[in-house]
């Protein structure tokens, strides 16, 4: 502890922390197994959190995304229906004014 205390400016210096005190790499698990401590299970228990961490992490990462995506298919669709009711309103005028233009012709038949 003393030597950590004194290198504390310096990170680059500090001695490396013992095995139980660190998550172990999966070679170091591997390598392990065969003769298997309490330090190993500490190392193993500390390799899952940071593991699961990390999943946690990656999961709110995804779920942000889907969230966007979400909200962009929502406008999507919105602007979708948005032409569908232009279309809707333009095939509605053109209906007015071609009523408008067969009213107009019957009426200058009568008239002649």
């Amino acid at each position: 502890l003393q030597t950590r205390t004194r290198y504390s400016c310096h990170p680059r210096l500090l001695p490396p922390a013992p095995v139980w005190e660190r998550p172990w790499s999966l070679e170091e698990i591997r390598k392990g197994s065969q003769s298997w401590s309490l330090a190993s299970d500490s190392g193993l228990l500390h390799f899952l959190q940071e593991f699961s961490q990390q999943t946690i992490s990656r999961t709110h990462e995804i779920k942000k995304q889907v969230d966007g995506l979400i909200s962009e298919t929502k406008a999507t669709d919105c602007r979708l229906h948005n032409v569908f009711n232009d279309f809707l309103m333009l095939s509605n005028t053109q209906f007015i004014e071609n009523v408008t233009r067969v009213y107009l012709r019957c009426r200058a038949l009568i008239v002649f």
